[in-house]
């Protein structure tokens, strides 16, 4: 659960959605939708990565 507080993982959703556009064209209009959800979604979660290194560590 926590991997959907972060960026890369709605970006990748929104990637997924497109893909399946190719196999579900009927359903396309809905996929579209979903994509720009979830690519805002992407755009406002802040990525997190790996922590920042302590002060004076090099």
């Amino acid at each position: 659960m926590k991997r959907l507080k972060e960026a890369s993982t709605w970006a990748g959703l929104a990637a997924i959605l497109q893909g399946l556009k190719a196999v579900l064209p009927q359903h396309a209009v809905v996929l579209d939708g979903l994509t720009v959800v979830a690519g805002l979604v992407a755009g406002v979660v802040p990525e997190k990565g790996a922590p920042a290194p302590a002060e004076g560590v090099k």
